[in-house]
């Protein structure tokens, strides 16, 4: 678990040298000066407006939205830019020096190894490592009021109280957090009942996980037996959808009588899988696919492997818990039409319910829908007849959520629902995104798949003690191979999902609720075992230990060529990382 504990950007000590691995070439002094000099000027210019205080963040306990110590790494098989935390290479309290040697991307799950060996016969590192992101962090906020659920904020660690930790906000004063199936609940007074804590679209979008991204498609691969992720389904018609530019777009003419559907199934090899294709060049005996497994909460930034430490047993690190808040985002074109019915539909299923937007062609209104009862309608777009537009639907936190060119659509009334017996995946949760179309020649490209954060319901006693809850029994069985069984086999869901672990922490008048992003490497709330003077477990922030609100990222590493091209450029500025946090 990553402590995420602040540094203020400065050289560390003499006396802290010891611990560190040997002095880098002289060429990243140059680069520390050169950034420190930029940042003064940045700073110099930002202290006039507001008070402010800068950081860096160490670890990646709360990737993706704010890097620590990593890699950026591109895969060395569908050329996904990924990154895989580098944190334990410079962990003070590790006396060992622990290289990243090895990651899996995220969307082929290719593992790459890091290392090469050259003509001297001793192992470099292909890609270097870069310090974390350095944030501004505004004092002022919460000298005038409470911070908001969801905020992003530095306090001082309640053990302590002389470290600096970053978490989002989560619990407020006299809230009961309960945490089940990776949501935010509070209790509703001292029944049973509780309500499902909803994320702000912004910040829905700020901490989305990637699943898949159809432009980093490899044909060859697919050839070689790694079934393609994208699918066109029996749908009944003529107008079914066909593969275009190496499958990395998909076409319709809309002729069928019936609505034409392509799904999206996660068929994620396994490592076995990638070993099969390296020796024989196929993945699976030809006439076989591989097997689609419901999207769990695995995380590239945590994939990488240790120098001197064991990988996982299967090296496939799928995650282990089902996540079934989605995103879908793809770029559609629609084709001239004569047909004023026409429809455009995209769908995401949870726990074998189907939660729809359908686009009426002729008028750009949309309705959002459960099982075809409207929860919200209509909404204007312009997506029209001969247009083109990118469009991202999202489900999550018992909400539906609508984007079309990067904006927000506004509906009479939101589209939200109450847990509705959803929280066990059926065999339709194995094509849990779908497109489809009726009346209406239709393009898509650019098809991402992206999750929720799943927030997991740990404690000390289960992470420091080794102590599992029934359903992760259910899900480990023995190995990892056990859990790609699990996350493939319908029949073993209903008792598992019905095993699964739920904790609450109440809270007083003065205190707040700390979670990281990377809920399964963030030591935070979940996990602090100290007692406060009253002997209660001190897993909450007390109002005096706040220091602020982390407000803008302000220098990510910096590259050493202009992007995109192989101009050397050093320390140029990685705009594209600079943002304010969400």
């Amino acid at each position: 678990m990553s402590k995420q504990k602040l540094q203020k950007p400065q050289k560390r000590s003499p006396a802290a040298s010891v611990k560190e691995p040997p002095a880098p070439p002289r060429k990243d002094g140059i680069r520390e000066t050169v950034e420190s000099v930029v940042i003064a000027f940045v700073l110099a210019f930002l202290f006039r407006a507001f008070e402010a205080e800068a950081f860096v963040i160490p670890t990646g306990s709360m990737a993706p939205t704010l890097m620590g110590v990593h890699k950026d790494l591109v895969c060395e098989q569908c050329s996904l830019p990924y990154r895989v935390s580098a944190s334990e290479e410079q962990d003070e309290e590790i006396e060992a020096r622990h290289d990243v040697i090895a990651s899996i991307c995220p969307n082929c799950r290719y593992e790459m190894n890091l290392f090469s060996r050259g003509p001297d016969g001793r192992e470099h590192a292909k890609y270097p490592t870069y310090k974390g992101d350095r944030i501004l962090v505004a004092k002022f906020p919460y000298d005038f009021s409470d911070p908001k659920r969801w905020d992003v904020a530095v306090f001082k660690y309640p053990q302590t109280a002389n470290e600096n930790y970053i978490k989002r906000v989560i619990g407020l004063p006299n809230d009961t957090i309960v945490i089940h199936g990776g949501n935010i609940y509070t209790l509703d007074g001292d029944g049973p009942a509780r309500t499902i804590q909803r994320k702000p679209p912004d910040k829905v979008r700020a901490i989305v996980q990637k699943v898949y991204d159809n432009d980093y498609v490899v044909p060859k691969l697919v050839e070689a037996g790694l079934t393609a992720r994208w699918q066109p389904l029996a749908d009944g018609g003529n107008g079914g959808w066909q593969a275009l530019d190496g499958l990395k777009s998909y076409r319709t003419d809309g002729s069928g009588i019936q609505e034409s559907w392509l799904g999206y199934r996660h068929c994620v090899p396994t490592q076995a899988e990638w070993q099969n294709y390296e020796a024989s060049g196929r993945f699976v005996p030809a006439g076989a696919a591989i097997r689609p497994q419901l999207v769990s909460d695995f995380y590239a930034y945590n994939g990488g492997t240790l120098r001197g430490r064991p990988g996982p047993a299967d090296s496939e690190y799928p995650g282990v818990h089902w996540v079934g808040d989605l995103i879908v985002e793809c770029e559609l074109t629609v084709e001239p039409t004569d047909d004023d019915q026409a429809e455009a539909v995209l769908r995401l299923v949870k726990g074998g319910r189907m939660f729809d937007c359908r686009i009426q062609l002729a008028t750009g209104q949309t309705t959002l829908s459960m099982d075809g009862a409207e929860l919200a309608g209509p909404g204007e777009t312009s997506i029209r007849k001969g247009t083109t537009h990118t469009i991202s639907l999202a489900n999550v936190d018992c909400q539906l959520l609508l984007w079309v060119d990067g904006s927000l659509v506004e509906f009479p009334q939101p589209a939200t629902y109450e847990p509705v017996a959803n929280e066990v995946p059926t065999v339709e949760d194995l094509t849990p995104v779908r497109i489809g179309a009726k009346g209406a020649g239709l393009e898509v490209t650019h098809l991402r798949v992206l999750r929720d954060v799943y927030y997991i319901a740990d404690d000390y006693k289960h992470q420091v003690q080794g102590v599992l809850s029934d359903y992760e029994t259910a899900v480990f069985g023995h190995g990892d191979r056990d859990r790609v069984q699990f996350l493939s086999n319908p029949a073993a869901w209903p008792r598992a999902m019905a095993q699964m672990r739920t904790i609450s922490f109440p809270l007083r008048s003065d205190e707040f609720l700390m979670l990281g992003d990377n809920s399964p490497k963030s030591k935070d709330s979940r996990l602090w075992i100290g007692r406060d003077a009253e002997g209660r477990p001190e897993y909450f922030v007390k109002r005096d230990l706040l220091v602020g609100k982390a407000v803008f990222v302000y220098w990510p590493h910096s590259w050493n060529r202009i992007p995109g091209t192989r101009i050397p450029f050093p320390f140029f500025p990685n705009f594209a990382r600079m943002k304010f946090v969400r």
